[in-house]
C-alpha cells in the first residue's frame, strides 16, 4: 500500500510540476520576469524567476514569447527540446531586425518570408542598401553615394518592389537600369525588413516580378524613452546622429525621430590584389585613394501617433520626409573624352520625398471578415538632373515632380482549416516634367524635357485574393490571384518629333504554394507563382540619352512584362542546426528592353545639340533566370553562432545572350559571440569573378565601368565589437574592409570603401 501511494505521489508531483521552462536573458544570462507566452487560445506570464509552465500548450501550436524590452520570439512548443529560451535585447543601435511583422500578404504557418538575418553587426552600417548587402542574399549596385541599387535573383530597379509601412515606393518613374531610391529609407528608423517571393506579386502588385523588399519603421508604444545614437565613420569622414523620442498618454502614443548625415569624400581601398593598378583611379575624380565628388549630406525625419478609439478601432498617422543635398553622380564625373573630363558637373538636385498616410485597422468578426486594414497615403517626390558638359556655359536642367495618392483596402477572415486575405485599391500619379538651360547669369533657355513636357498620368485600379487551406497537419496550401487595370496618359507640348500617348493595359496573376512537411525536421515548400510589371513613363514617355550617342525615344505600343516563377525550398531544423536551400526558375515574358529603331522612317535624330541613333524600349520574346539560394545556421554551442549564405544566378534572353542584372556567385559567412554584455562578430562577404562575356550587350551592366576581363572578385574580412556598458549606454566599435581590398561590387562605378573604422554610442533613457 505505501508503495502504491509513493507512485502515486510521484505521479501527482510530476503533473504538477509540468514542463517549466526559464526565459533568460540572451548576453547576462539573467531570468527575465513578465514574459508573455500566448497562442490563440492560452496567455501566461512568466514569473520573478523568470520561469512559466508550458505543458499546457499544444505540440503544434505556434507560442509567441514576448516582452517590451526584448525581441519577439515565435516558436512550435514541440521545438522546445531545452529548459531555457532566450531572448535578445533591443539594446542594439539599430535594433534587431525582427522578421515576425504581420504582412499584407497571407503566409502559411509553415511558409515565412526570408529572413535579412543581421550579421551580428549590421546595425552599424549607415545606409539601407549596406544593410542589405552585409546581411542578406540581396546585392547592391552603387553608382553614386548616398544610395545603392538593390538586386534580388537578378530583379532590380522596376523589377524589384520596395513597399515601405505597406506603401510602394515603386513609381512611374522608376527605370529600368540603377535606382538609388532606397537612399531615402533610413536604417534608424527600421523595425523589420522581409524579402518575400512566392506570393509577393498577388498581394503586392505591379512591379514584383520575381519578389519585394518590404520595409517597415518602428511603431509608437507605451513605453516612454528617449534615445540618442552619435555615428562616426573614418573612410569617408562621416559623422551621424540619430534621435528618437516615443511618449503616450491614456489611449494615444507617439514617436519622433530624426537623422542628420553628412559624409565626406570615399576614400576606396589600397590593396589591389586584382593586379590592375589604375581601374578605378582616373585622376580627374581621384586624389590618391580618395574619391572626389563622393560627399554629400542627408536629413531624415519620422512621426507616427497611435490612436486607440475603442477596443475595436486603431488610427496610426505615418509622416515621412527625406532630403539630401545635391549628389554627384560619379559614374558619369569620371567619363573622359579626349584626355578630358567630359563633364564639368552631372549632379542629381536634392533628392526629396515626403509621405503622409492614415491606417485604419478594425477589428471586428463578422461573416466577411475578422478585421479591415485601410490606408490612405499621399507621396511627393522630386528628383532632378544638372548636367554641364567641358567648354560649354550652359547647365542643362531637368525636373520631375510627383504626386502619389494610394488607397488600399485589405480583409481577412480566419475560418476552421483556412484563412482567407483579400482586398481592392487605386493608385494614382501626376508626373510633372519641366527643363531649362541657366548661365552663371540665371538667365534660362528653352530645354527639351526628360518626360512629356504636357504632364503624364497613370493610374491603377487592382483586386486581389489569397486563401490558406489546412489540409492536414502537415499539409498547407495556398492559392491566390490578382486583377490590375493601369491606363496611362502621356501629353506632349510644342514637340513635332511626338504626339499624345495612351496606353491602356489588363493584368490577371496567379500564385500557387504547397508546404508539406513529411517530418518533424523538414518542411518543403514548392510554389507556381505569377510576376507582373506595367510599362511605366519611363519605358513609354523618356526622351534621354545616357551615353551622349544613343537617344532613347517614346515607344506607346509597350504590353506589361510577366515572369513565371517556380520555386522549391527545402527547410530542415534539428537541434542547433538550421539548413534551408531554394532551388528556382524564372521565365520573362514580352521583357521589356532597350533595341535600335527608327522614327518617322530616320534612324537619328539630334538631341541636346547632336545627332544620336534612335533607342526605344521594345518587348522582346522573353528571358530565362535559374538559380539556388543557401543558407546554414549553427548554434555551436550556446554563445556562438555560425550563419551562411550561398546564391549563384545564370540569366540569358531568348537569343542566347546575357541578361542584364544578373550579379556573379557571392557567399556570406559569419560567427557571433556573445556572453556578459560583450558581442563580437567576424564575418566575411564574397563575390565571384563577373567575366566581360557574362555582361548584358546593351550596357546596363555597366562593363565601362569594369575592367577588360571584367569585374574581378572580391573577399572582405570584417569584425566588431559592442559592450553595453550600463542599462543606458551601449559602445560600440567595427572594422569593415579589414585587408583594406580595392574593389566594386558588380555594376558599380564607385569603388568600395576601404578600412573603415566604425564607432558609435547610444544613449537611452
Amino acid at each position: 500500500m505505501k508503495r502504491i501511494i509513493l507512485i502515486l505521489f510521484i505521479i501527482s508531483s510530476s503533473t504538477l510540476c509540468g514542463q517549466i521552462i526559464i526565459i533568460k536573458d540572451s548576453i547576462s544570462d539573467k531570468e527575465i520576469a513578465n514574459v508573455t507566452l500566448q497562442t490563440i487560445n492560452l496567455g501566461q506570464v512568466s514569473s520573478l524567476e523568470g520561469k512559466v509552465d508550458i505543458s499546457r500548450y499544444k505540440n503544434n501550436e505556434i507560442i509567441e514569447v514576448s516582452h517590451i524590452s526584448y525581441v519577439t520570439k515565435k516558436i512550435y512548443k514541440q521545438d522546445i527540446t531545452d529548459s531555457k529560451i532566450y531572448l535578445q535585447q533591443k539594446t542594439n543601435l539599430l535594433p534587431v531586425i525582427d522578421f515576425n511583422t504581420e504582412l499584407k500578404v497571407l503566409i502559411s504557418e509553415k511558409y515565412e518570408a526570408q529572413q535579412v538575418i543581421p550579421s551580428g553587426f549590421s546595425e552599424l552600417q549607415s545606409t539601407v542598401s549596406n544593410l542589405l548587402a552585409s546581411a542578406s542574399s540581396v546585392v547592391v549596385q552603387e553608382s553614386q553615394p548616398g544610395g545603392g541599387s538593390p538586386n534580388y535573383r537578378g530583379m532590380e530597379a522596376n523589377r524589384l518592389l520596395l513597399i515601405i509601412d505597406g506603401v510602394t515606393l515603386n513609381n512611374a518613374i522608376f527605370r529600368s537600369g540603377h535606382l538609388q531610391n532606397s537612399g531615402t529609407i533610413n536604417p534608424f528608423f527600421i523595425k523589420s525588413i522581409s524579402i518575400l517571393s512566392g506570393p509577393a506579386s498577388v498581394g503586392y502588385g505591379n512591379g514584383a516580378m520575381g519578389g519585394a523588399l518590404i520595409f517597415t519603421t518602428k511603431y509608437p508604444n507605451t513605453k516612454d524613452k528617449v534615445q540618442f545614437l552619435q555615428q562616426f565613420e573614418s573612410n569617408s569622414n562621416s559623422s551621424i546622429t540619430n534621435f528618437l523620442i516615443n511618449y503616450h498618454k491614456k489611449n494615444h502614443s507617439h514617436l519622433t525621430a530624426f537623422s542628420v548625415r553628412s559624409v565626406g569624400n570615399l576614400i576606396m581601398g589600397n590593396n589591389r590584389l586584382h593586379k590592375y593598378t589604375e581601374w578605378g583611379k582616373e585622376s580627374i575624380v581621384t586624389e590618391n585613394n580618395k574619391q572626389l565628388y563622393t560627399n554629400y549630406s542627408q536629413v531624415d525625419l519620422l512621426h507616427k501617433s497611435k490612436v486607440k478609439i475603442n477596443d475595436y478601432n486603431n488610427i496610426l498617422l505615418n509622416t515621412q520626409y527625406s532630403k539630401s543635398s545635391e549628389i554627384y553622380r560619379f559614374d558619369k564625373m569620371n567619363d573622359i573624352s579626349n584626355d578630358l573630363p567630359k563633364y564639368l558637373n552631372w549632379t542629381y538636385g536634392p533628392r526629396l520625398r515626403f509621405m503622409q498616410s492614415m491606417k485604419h485597422i478594425m477589428k471586428y468578426k463578422t461573416v466577411a471578415f475578422d478585421s479591415i486594414s485601410t490606408v490612405i497615403s499621399y507621396q511627393d517626390i522630386t528628383e532632378s538632373r544638372h548636367v554641364q558638359k567641358l567648354n560649354e556655359d550652359l547647365f542643362n536642367n531637368r525636373k520631375e515632380n510627383l504626386n502619389i495618392y494610394d488607397l488600399n483596402i485589405d480583409f481577412k477572415k480566419k475560418l476552421k482549416i483556412m484563412r482567407l486575405s483579400y482586398g481592392l485599391g487605386i493608385k494614382n500619379q501626376n508626373i510633372n516634367s519641366s527643363a531649362n538651360l541657366s548661365n552663371n547669369n540665371n538667365n534660362t533657355f528653352y530645354n527639351t524635357t526628360r518626360y512629356p513636357s504636357g504632364g503624364s498620368t497613370m493610374k491603377e485600379l487592382f483586386a486581389y485574393t489569397q486563401i490558406n487551406i489546412n489540409l492536414s497537419r502537415n499539409i498547407d496550401l495556398l492559392l491566390g490571384g490578382r486583377l490590375n487595370n493601369s491606363r496611362l496618359n502621356a501629353r506632349f507640348n510644342d514637340d513635332s518629333y511626338f504626339t499624345d500617348i495612351e496606353n491602356y493595359n489588363r493584368s490577371f496573376i496567379k500564385s500557387i504554394l504547397v508546404s508539406f512537411k513529411p517530418i518533424k525536421s523538414t518542411i518543403i515548400n514548392a510554389s507556381y507563382y505569377n510576376g507582373f510589371r506595367n510599362p511605366n513613363i519611363d519605358d513609354i514617355g523618356k526622351i534621354f540619352s545616357k551615353d551622349g550617342e544613343n537617344v532613347v525615344v517614346p515607344n506607346k505600343d509597350l504590353m506589361p512584362e510577366y515572369a513565371n516563377n517556380f520555386e522549391i525550398e527545402i527547410n530542415y531544423k534539428i537541434n542547433r542546426i538550421k539548413l534551408q536551400l531554394q532551388l528556382f526558375n524564372t521565365s520573362i515574358d514580352n521583357a521589356i528592353t532597350r533595341q535600335f529603331g527608327t522614327l518617322n522612317g530616320s534612324d537619328s535624330i539630334f538631341y541636346d545639340g547632336e545627332k544620336m541613333r534612335i533607342q526605344m524600349n521594345k518587348n522582346i520574346e522573353g528571358a530565362i533566370i535559374n538559380g539556388i539560394s543557401f543558407t546554414a545556421d549553427f548554434k555551436i554551442i550556446e554563445k556562438i553562432k555560425l550563419n551562411s549564405s550561398l546564391n549563384y544566378l545564370k540569366g540569358l534572353t531568348n537569343e542566347g545572350d546575357p541578361l542584364a542584372h544578373i550579379p556573379p556567385l557571392n557567399a556570406k559567412i559569419n560567427l557571433s559571440y556573445e556572453k556578459f554584455g560583450h558581442n563580437i562578430t567576424c564575418y566575411a562577404i564574397y563575390n565571384a569573378w563577373k567575366f566581360a562575356r557574362d555582361y548584358d550587350k546593351d550596357g546596363v551592366d555597366n562593363i565601362k565601368e569594369a575592367t577588360a576581363r571584367g569585374n574581378p572578385s572580391w573577399l572582405t574580412l570584417n569584425m566588431a565589437y559592442y559592450k553595453k556598458i550600463t542599462d543606458e549606454i551601449t559602445f560600440k566599435i567595427a572594422i569593415q574592409n579589414i585587408t583594406d581590398l580595392h574593389y566594386k561590387t558588380f555594376g558599380s562605378g564607385l569603388s568600395a570603401g576601404g578600412r573603415n573604422y566604425v564607432i558609435a554610442i547610444q544613449t537611452e533613457f
